[in-house]
């Protein structure tokens, strides 16, 4: 349940006031009521319930196999010759 301001005009509020007391019903279950009728009325051909079409771009790593690197943590990854630049 969403819970929500909405402003209504002074018309609106008094004709949403003289129908709610004619039902006998209060105000914002009327306003409740019409709110959700609208809303699927309305808005249903825009969005389809239910439906989550999410499109999303091919995972290039799916079916990759992660890379073993079974170096020893004691050995260098740049040979000693390459670290002196002048040589």
């Amino acid at each position: 349940m969403i819970i929500s301001n909405v402003k209504i005009s002074p018309d609106s509020q008094e004709i949403l006031l003289k129908a709610a007391a004619k039902k006998r019903i209060s105000v914002e279950e009327l306003a409740s009521e019409i709110l959700n009728e609208d809303i699927q009325n309305k808005l249903s051909g825009i969005v389809a319930i239910g439906a989550v079409e999410k499109k999303y771009s091919a995972n290039p790593l799916a079916n990759k196999q992660p890379y073993a690197y079974y170096a020893d943590p004691e050995e260098l990854a740049i040979p000693i010759e390459d670290w002196n630049i002048e040589n």
